[in-house]
């Protein structure tokens, strides 16, 4: 992989640009090639479920209304006057009733029913038994629908299938609806099963099974076209919970199933057909998704060869002028009138070389400022001189005329600004910071009447370390004129708090005053914005940019409540001992 790598990054621009193009476009052509493929495959084979669903239906249409036919006639014996004389009430001349009524309608319904095969009547009573018409029940003993009829409810029609012939059975009930128990008659259809199923031949399916179940779940009929084996009795108790249409595993093959109930007898008609061997034509769908894909890759390399060339020149003409400058011609004009990010490029660059022609020139001038600057530094190192020789002489008259205070001020004031100026130097030892801040406070404390109480709490490890100068200064400030100033008169005694000690590799000091606090929005704005009466920000930003976004103030107020405000610097020494 990392040799594919190396021999791409090699490449000239022109070639990966071409390359990544390339394999960004043909990534989405084909996978939109792949789902268009399989969304259509899905679709032909719903519609494949759809219309083996319509056509299971409409043959279990077509079963269920010819058993109604048959379930016509069957009613039209069972529930005929006549007939319930004859093997009900055995009342009225039975030879003439037969001759002119049993034996003509039997007839005539053999005549307009070419599927009926036998019509008959099994009953007890000796004396009514004629010819094929009524036969004694004694003949059905062993037969299945004999040994059921008693269980099932009155005046219902049981319906039998055996050796490809159906039977239909209803016992002749009184006018109550109760099934007589002494010489009972049960009328009997002997139905041609080709007939009521002929439709089943319409499915086109090359591998199926179609299987009729009766009310029980029991196995009436089934019919296999090229089903290696016949599914068992669980493949079908294992439906009994599951939807209409759905799939099945039966020794380890997933079998699609379609179920639809025949009302009429009470039915269900099952089809299951292998789920792999519903077929669908995709041979279509590969070619028009290949075509389609072949085009829409011409299309992209074409315009991914004029882009590739449009980018390049424009980046090649800025190279060449890169190696003119590179080779000392500093006076060339680079530039471009495009917005892009390439315009940019060469803009900027033309814009360097204008910059760095302007430095050459202004060298001199800094050469000369250079000399100014360093007169400037020999002024300012006289004027901390003649304000320490002022103090000290104001020190001397106050001790001359026995003024404690003025001396202790004027001593107080010196000290301050030698630390405060520090010799021009950035970092100053944390003890002489210390100092400074103590200095400053002894002032305040002087001018505010000694209105206020100052505590510093500071671990003896950290006085060793140094620290940028002038830190606390602004936050014992801010404290004072934000904080204790704020009090209202008679309100409690002001207080400042210096706290210090080191965590870790850290230092961290805490400022707290019991002044009356900021809002949060305050807070927030405080170390963001260069706030009028604020110094915050400006410690803030020199500890961050000397040190990192790790270290720098955090302040911590509530209305009410009053100010901490936490520094946290690093452990460090500016200048190491030898």
């Amino acid at each position: 992989m990392k040799r594919y790598l190396a021999y791409f990054q090699n490449l000239r621009f022109k070639q990966k640009l071409f390359i990544s193009y390339t394999v960004v476009s043909i990534i989405p052509v084909l996978v939109l090639g792949i789902f268009s493929y399989h969304q259509a495959s899905n679709f032909l084979l719903q519609q494949a479920k759809q219309n083996l669903d319509v056509t299971i239906g409409q043959i279990a249409d077509t079963i269920n209304y010819r058993a109604k036919q048959h379930e016509a006639i069957i009613n039209s014996i069972t529930q005929n006057v006549v007939f319930k004389r004859i093997f009900i009430s055995n009342t009225g001349n039975f030879p003439e009733l037969y001759r002119d009524y049993v034996d003509p309608f039997f007839s005539n319904i053999l005549d307009l029913n070419q599927d009926i095969l036998q019509i008959s009547v099994f009953t007890d009573n000796q004396s009514i038994l004629r010819g094929e018409y009524i036969l004694p029940l004694s003949l059905a003993s062993d037969l299945q629908w004999a040994s059921r009829q008693a269980d099932t409810e009155q005046g219902q029609t049981l319906w039998h299938m055996k050796n490809g012939k159906l039977f239909a059975t209803r016992p002749f009930t009184s006018d109550e609806g109760a099934i007589l128990s002494e010489q009972p008659a049960v009328l009997f259809l002997s139905i041609d099963a080709d007939s009521v199923f002929q439709d089943l031949s319409e499915i086109t399916k090359d591998a199926y099974s179609v299987y009729l179940l009766d009310r029980e779940g029991n196995k009436l009929m089934s019919k296999q076209i090229g089903m290696a084996n016949e599914l068992s009795s669980d493949f079908f108790r294992s439906m009994n919970d599951s939807p209409r249409i759905g799939t099945l595993t039966s020794n380890r093959t997933d079998y699609l199933y379609i179920t639809e109930d025949i009302q009429e007898p009470g039915w269900k008609l099952v089809f299951v057909t292998p789920k792999n061997g519903i077929s669908v034509n995709a041979k279509s769908i590969v070619s028009a998704t290949m075509l389609i894909t072949v085009i829409c890759l011409a299309v992209l390399l074409l315009i991914i060869w004029m882009f590739s060339n449009t980018f390049v020149k424009r980046i090649i003409r800025l190279n060449k002028k890169m190696m003119i400058v590179e080779n000392g011609n500093l006076k060339i004009d680079v530039s471009s009138s495009s917005k892009d990010e390439i315009g940019q490029l060469t803009n900027r660059f033309g814009q360097m070389l204008t910059n760095i022609n302007t430095l050459i020139e202004e060298v001199y001038q800094s050469k000369i400022t250079q000399r100014e600057a360093e007169l400037k530094a020999l002024q300012t190192q006289i004027n901390p001189h003649f304000l320490y020789n002022t103090l000290s002489i104001i020190n001397w008259k106050a001790l001359e005329i026995d003024a404690m205070e003025i001396s202790r001020i004027t001593n107080t004031v010196s000290r301050f600004y030698r630390t405060v100026l520090n010799k021009g130097r950035s970092f100053i030892p944390v003890r002489n910071e210390l100092e400074n801040a103590k200095d400053y406070m002894q002032i305040q404390s002087i001018m505010h009447n000694y209105s206020f109480d100052f505590i510093c709490e500071v671990e003896e490890e950290l006085l060793r370390f140094d620290i940028i100068n002038l830190v606390f200064q602004p936050i014992l400030e801010n404290a004072l004129e934000h904080g204790i100033d704020q009090l209202r008169k008679g309100e409690r005694r002001g207080r400042i708090l210096l706290r210090g000690y080191l965590s870790g590799d850290d230092l961290e000091f805490f400022v707290e005053d019991n002044g009356p606090g900021m809002s949060p929005e305050l807070v927030d704005q405080v170390l963001l914005l260069q706030t009028a009466g604020y110094g915050l920000k400006n410690v803030h930003d020199r500890i961050q940019i000397r040190f990192g976004a790790g270290y720098g103030l955090r302040i911590q107020s509530e209305l009410g409540h009053g100010t901490k405000v936490s520094l946290i610097f690093p452990a460090y020494v500016d200048h190491p001992p030898v």
